[in-house]
């Protein structure tokens, strides 16, 4: 398939004829090929990408379609509507799946109005999708009251329901800005919910149907089809760190992600290469500069010295020299570059970074040594002070970070870190996990060492959850949102914390315990 043509043919407006009757008029090919759902994602002011897969038996080979698509598409209607019942329908197009993108489904919908909420739904085989919302972002010289959006991480199918997805809805943000760890590559000995196998996934296959799985979630594809969502990557979506030898899976993981993501920025099959950061403009009030943490990072894995595979599963290292050597990078030359001019040049009250791992720093004191966390920013040092540097020259905006990654919930002010070369003037929230486990192994070094690091005024390990923010000009209010019990489908929420951010004035008020 020309992808070229695949794309430009979905921008065409067709006006507001009904959405399209089945290309197939005999009847229908083939079951029921929605079982994924639809979703959409990567906004903007003017635009959204509308996904969807056709997969009638998605843990099946080729998604369960029929042996005779193996070799060729099929059409596939989309329209855009302003009304949640397709009646007033303002695009539609016609496209042909291919089967070496699993026969998934992205059109780039442009020329849409700022901060408006629209339909969509495909038609494919005789079948309807489900219908969809989607709502760009606001124009970013637009001047807006409030916004809402959400963060989450690292949701494990094995270790628990994605009921948070249904109070995520009910929360009603504006998008869902989803930080890594979209799948797991293994269960860690869990069996609540079982994988579709115990193997960890290295091929395309294997990536395409641990993503089918997790889609088969009735909760996350609710989410999906309500919310628009940015994605990012972390370690157990695709693959540790950036290791030559191991590029033929990687890419494979990359493949298999795109085919399950409302994103666009992956360009061909087989491609070692994905454009995921992402500039998030919220009309006057903030921009977000969401991170890819994995592609470019050098190795985590760089101090040989003995370590205590017993203390954190091994993760909790004492650092070497090289660690602290100033061209290491966790975000390689290029988004650096990006991020650090992105940065300075805010104009915006609220300048925010989307990391996928903790940035600000955290020492856990064992065994006389000062160890620290590989997979975070602590292994990057000079690339952090890099960062931090650029939000101090820029010239406008309240600096925030935002974070997972760590299972558990976090409120951290930077300028009350002990050592004074690793102070920095900037607050962190971080997010709890959607589902995954945080076991005491994790857990309790952190307890253990919170005298330690007196800039983590807030630490809960014991519940799940996600991150609710609500901003305007003067305050970020930021409300952790744990779910009492992720293996019980009807588990309530609760607003375990609430924490105030004012303009002009360092650090964040905890506002209220639940």
């Amino acid at each position: 398939m020309d992808r070229r043509k695949f794309l430009l043919g979905t921008l065409v407006s067709l006006g507001g004829a009904p959405l399209a009757q089945p290309v197939y008029a005999e009847g229908k090919l083939f079951p029921d090929p929605f079982t994924l759902g639809v979703a959409s994602g990567d906004v903007t002011d003017s635009g959204s990408v509308l996904w969807t897969r056709l997969a009638p038996a998605p843990l099946q080979a080729n998604g369960g379609m029929p042996d005779i698509y193996l070799n060729q598409g099929v059409s596939v209607d989309w329209a855009l509507s302003l009304t949640q019942d397709m009646s007033q329908i303002i695009r539609r197009g016609q496209l042909t799946t291919d089967s070496a993108w699993a026969h998934s489904v992205h059109v780039e919908v442009e020329g849409l109005d700022a901060g408006k909420t629209y339909w969509y739904q495909f038609v494919a085989g005789g079948y309807r999708s489900p219908i969809g919302r989607t709502k760009t972002l606001p124009s970013s010289n637009t001047s807006i009251d409030s916004a809402r959006f959400v963060t989450a991480s690292c949701q494990n199918y094995s270790h628990g329901h994605f009921v948070a997805y249904r109070h995520m809805v009910d929360d009603n943000p504006d998008f869902v800005i989803h930080l890594g760890d979209y799948i797991y590559d293994t269960s860690f000995g869990e069996t609540f919910r079982k994988h579709d196998t115990e193997t960890a996934p290295t091929t395309l296959d294997e990536y395409r149907r641990r993503h089918a799985l997790y889609k088969t979630d009735k909760d996350l594809q609710h989410a999906h089809a309500q919310i628009p969502f940015f994605v990012s990557i972390d370690n157990h979506d695709a693959l540790e760190d950036n290791d030559p030898s191991k590029a033929q899976q990687r890419a494979a993981a990359y493949q298999a992600w795109y085919e399950h993501m409302p994103v666009r920025g992956y360009q061909a099959q087989g491609d070692n290469h994905f454009d995921i950061k992402r500039r998030i403009t919220l009309g006057n009030l903030a921009q977000v500069s969401l991170l890819d943490a994995r592609q470019f990072r050098d190795t985590r894995e760089l101090c040989s010295g003995d370590y205590d595979a017993n203390y954190g599963f091994g993760n909790y290292r004492e650092r070497c020299q090289a660690v602290f050597a100033n061209e290491r990078s966790l975000l390689g030359e290029a988004q650096e570059r990006w991020l650090t001019g992105v940065i300075r040049e805010n104009k915006k009250p609220w300048n925010v970074l989307a990391s996928p791992g903790p940035f600000l720093p955290f020492t856990y004191q064992h065994k006389g040594k000062d160890l620290r966390y590989i997979g975070a920013w602590d292994a990057y040092p000079a690339n952090r002070a890099r960062v931090a540097r650029a939000f101090a020259e820029a010239k406008t905006g309240h600096p925030l970070i935002l974070s997972g990654d760590v299972h558990s919930f976090w409120a951290v002010d930077g300028n009350r870190t002990i050592l004074p070369d690793e102070q920095f003037p900037l607050v962190e929230f971080v997010t709890s996990a959607l589902s995954a486990n945080w076991p005491p192994p994790l857990a309790q070094p952190v307890t253990d060492n919170l005298p330690n690091n007196p800039q983590v005024e807030f630490y809960d390990p014991l519940y799940r959850g996600y991150l609710l923010h609500d901003i305007n000009s003067k305050v970020w209010t930021t409300k952790a949102r744990a779910i009492d019990d992720m293996k019980d489908l009807h588990s309530a929420v609760r607003t375990l914390a609430s924490f105030q951010v004012r303009q002009g004035e360092p650090g964040f008020r905890l506002e209220s315990l639940d």
